[in-house]
C-alpha cells in the first residue's frame, strides 16, 4: 500500500513537471504547446488550411522535436534499466536548463517533454501519462462510470487523478511565475526536476 501510494505521488509530481514547462512554454510561445502535441495538431491543420505554411512550419518543427525527444527518452530509458527514471530526470533537468540559459528557448523544452514520458509508465497498478491528460481523464470517467453501474467497488478508479491534478497544480504555479518573473520561470521546473532526481535516485525502480 505504502509502495503504491508513493508511486502516485511521484507520478503526480512528474505530471506537475510537465504542466510546469507546458505552461511556461504555452506562454512563451503565443498559444503553442511544448508538450500537448494533439493541441499543436490540430494548430497545425489549422495553419495548413488558413494556408499559412510559416506557422506551419513552426508547429511542425515542436512536433517533430517531441517525437524526437520521446526516441531518445526512450532510448536512454532502454540503456539505463532499473535506473530509467533517475537519467531520464538527469536529461530531462539538463534540457531544462538549457532552455533557462537561453531565456526559455523553446526547442530544449519540447526535447525534455518528449524524454520525460519514458520516466514512468505505470504507479503501481495504475497506467499513467505525465505530459498529457486525456487519457487519464477517459480511464477516470470509465471507472466512474464502472462504479455507478456496480461493476466496480471501492475507490481505486480515483487514482486516475493524481497525474491530472498534479499537471494542472504544476501548471498554475509556473504560469503565475511567469507573469512576475517572465522567462526565469524556467527556473522552478529545473530544480524541480533535479530533486526529482535525487529523490529517485533512493527508490527502487517505479515501473
Amino acid at each position: 500500500m505504502a509502495d503504491q501510494v508513493r508511486a502516485l505521488i511521484l507520478a503526480g509530481l512528474l505530471a506537475a513537471l510537465a504542466g510546469m514547462v507546458d505552461a511556461i512554454g504555452y506562454l512563451r510561445l503565443s498559444h503553442l504547446f511544448v508538450s500537448y502535441m494533439s493541441g499543436n495538431s490540430t494548430q497545425f491543420a489549422i495553419a495548413l488550411g488558413k494556408g499559412d505554411f510559416s506557422q506551419a512550419r513552426a508547429i511542425i518543427l515542436l512536433i517533430a522535436l517531441f517525437v524526437l525527444g520521446a526516441a531518445g527518452g526512450q532510448l536512454l530509458a532502454h540503456l539505463t534499466g532499473r535506473r530509467h527514471l533517475t537519467w531520464v530526470l538527469i536529461a530531462a533537468a539538463s534540457l531544462l536548463a538549457a532552455a533557462a540559459l537561453f531565456s526559455a528557448a523553446p526547442e530544449p523544452m519540447v526535447l525534455a517533454m518528449g524524454a520525460l514520458n519514458a520516466s514512468m509508465h505505470r504507479a503501481g497498478r495504475v497506467g499513467v501519462s505525465l505530459t498529457y491528460v486525456t487519457g487519464t481523464l477517459v480511464k477516470l470517467g470509465q471507472g466512474l462510470g464502472d462504479y455507478v453501474a456496480s461493476r466496480a467497488v471501492g475507490w481505486d478508479w480515483l487514482q486516475q487523478a493524481a497525474p491530472w491534478v498534479g499537471l494542472v497544480a504544476g501548471a498554475a504555479v509556473a504560469g503565475a511565475a511567469y507573469l512576475r518573473i517572465g522567462a526565469a520561470a524556467v527556473w522552478i521546473p529545473v530544480v524541480m526536476a533535479g530533486l526529482l532526481a535525487l529523490w529517485s535516485a533512493a527508490l527502487p525502480q517505479t515501473d
